[in-house]
């Protein structure tokens, strides 16, 4: 029993460290995004704005070798959405590559079917924004192909 054991393990071995190569690039960009999200709630707030309900989101992608990156977050905000939207796109935060401020910004806001927002008469907007970006994948991230 305990030579099989013994075989059965020799066997998953190879098993094991094939799947941690391959799976080495996407927790190495994996650790690059999480520290972007840092820096981006680590960046000042709009005056009057506070993070929103969720945490933030990423969402990685690719085509041809390049990772595209989607990391979006929820804002509460007594501002205009342009105004949070400027703020943003002002912003230099460093993306994965290193780069300040290569990515685009993108806020949306929730309307209800009448088309006024959601929040209603309240001086608070829920505000969504989307980095995009593109970075580098480092060796073979299978989501960049």
């Amino acid at each position: 029993m305990a030579r099989a054991s013994g075989c059965l393990a020799l066997l998953l071995v190879p098993l094991l460290l094939l799947a941690a190569i391959v799976m080495a690039p996407v927790w190495i960009n994996d650790h690059r995004l999480a520290r972007m999200v840092d820096r981006i709630q680590e960046y000042p707030l709009p005056a009057g704005t506070d993070f929103g309900s969720f945490d933030p989101q990423v969402k990685v992608s690719g085509d041809s070798g390049d990772c595209l990156y989607t990391i979006r977050f929820g804002l509460f905000t007594e501002r205009p959405v342009q105004e949070v939207l400027n703020h943003y796109r002002q912003a230099k935060i460093e993306d994965p590559d290193g780069d300040l401020g290569d990515y685009r910004v993108v806020a949306f806001t929730v309307f209800d079917e009448p088309g006024t927002p959601v929040a209603g008469t309240s001086a608070t907007n829920s505000v969504i924004i989307d980095l995009d970006g593109v970075y580098d994948g480092t060796g073979m991230d299978m989501r960049c192909h």
